[in-house]
């Protein structure tokens, strides 16, 4: 039996995917999947048994439509069709494979390309929102079979990746600092403020490691520069930001003993590999993208302080506010680095 499967675009999204694709697996021990996502997205699946994936780059292209077509024409006729994205394309893109049969959620005028369409479903986190439409995809295929349940919580396989850090490293408490988010400068904490944190650790005896791709490099930097004159070329921090690929990520992030994070792909990285985590929340919607099933996993904002502001999640990539004005990034501004410290010494204590 053959799978295809539409994964997000986004890093964090196809992680909290992982969920719903372990059910899948579970259910379909002796099909073959096809993984089609962003370059992100399937590197965390290339070294997974029965998987093949393939990056999708047709918007790159003058012909998008074209593009998608062919794609979908190096993968095998399917048996089942699942899209994971809420696009149209992502429905025209199975339709093109010829997946007999094909799940979506019916958005985007598209369900005429699907076999089955539920209602997408709000307020709900989203890790459940795919484990959903999966399990609906099961049961329309398997109609006689019961389903096979597996434990709530995100599931990551770690590639093998050989790093190394210095010596100076071994034996010491290694913390993460995330301070980059891809979907916007809306989620992203003031670098001032992690640096106080970052001086707050180091005075725990922490080395410290940051991370980026490689369009963060500005943000680390400018971390860097706002440390304390000794602390700026200190042998206890480590820049990685623009230095790691999605395998070479996680083979780092297995070395943690702490991760503070804006609400981001590499939270829900650390979330599924159980590192003690502090996420920074602030414009969007804990309910639906928080660390999913994780004990180890913390979330601060001014809701869980009892300080919700009343836009508070605008779901905005950059603040609705002019930046004149007084509420200007307001829900991660008023996060003020005391706050988040004395989060941070309850959880390494």
């Amino acid at each position: 039996m053959k799978i295809l499967i539409r994964i997000p675009n986004w890093l964090g999204d196809a992680v909290m995917a992982t969920y719903a694709l372990e059910i899948l697996f579970a259910n379909f021990k002796d099909a073959h999947f096809y993984l089609v996502g962003s370059s992100a997205s399937v590197a965390l699946f290339t070294h997974y048994p029965n998987v093949s994936t393939f990056e999708d780059t047709s918007k790159k292209g003058r012909f998008r439509i074209l593009n998608l077509y062919k794609l979908a024409k190096k993968i095998p006729p399917c048996t089942l069709g699942i899209t994971l994205q809420n696009n149209f394309l992502s429905a025209l893109f199975l339709f093109f494979n010829g997946a007999k049969l094909r799940v979506g959620f019916s958005t985007e005028m598209r369900s005429f390309l699907l076999h089955h369409h539920p209602k997408k479903p709000k307020q709900i986190h989203e890790a459940m929102r795919f484990a959903l439409l999966i399990t609906t995809a099961i049961k329309h295929c398997n109609q006689d079979s019961n389903l096979i349940e597996i434990p709530k919580k995100l599931y990551l396989k770690p590639p093998f990746a050989q790093i190394s850090l210095p010596h100076t490293f071994a034996n010491s408490k290694i913390a993460g600092i995330n301070a980059g988010a891809a979907f916007g400068a809306a989620k992203r904490w003031e670098e001032a403020y992690f640096a106080k944190c970052i001086e707050y650790l180091i005075a725990q005896n922490y080395k410290i490691l940051l991370f980026g791709v490689e369009s963060e490099n500005p943000i680390n930097a400018t971390i860097l520069e706002l440390l304390p004159q000794e602390l700026q070329h200190s042998q206890s921090i480590i820049n990685l930001s623009g230095k790691t690929d999605i395998p070479n990520l996680i083979a780092y992030f297995s070395k943690l003993n702490f991760l503070l994070t804006n609400d981001s792909g590499p939270m829900h990285i650390a979330t599924a590999l159980k590192i003690p985590t502090l996420a920074l929340f602030g414009p969007t919607n804990a309910q639906e993208t928080a660390p999913f099933c994780s004990s180890n996993a913390h979330i601060i904002s001014l809701e869980t302080l009892g300080k919700k502001l009343p836009c508070m999640p605008c779901m905005q990539r950059t603040c609705p506010f002019p930046q004149n004005s007084k509420d200007y990034h307001k829900c991660m501004h008023d996060l003020t680095p005391n706050l988040v410290i004395s989060e941070i010494q309850s959880l390494i204590s």
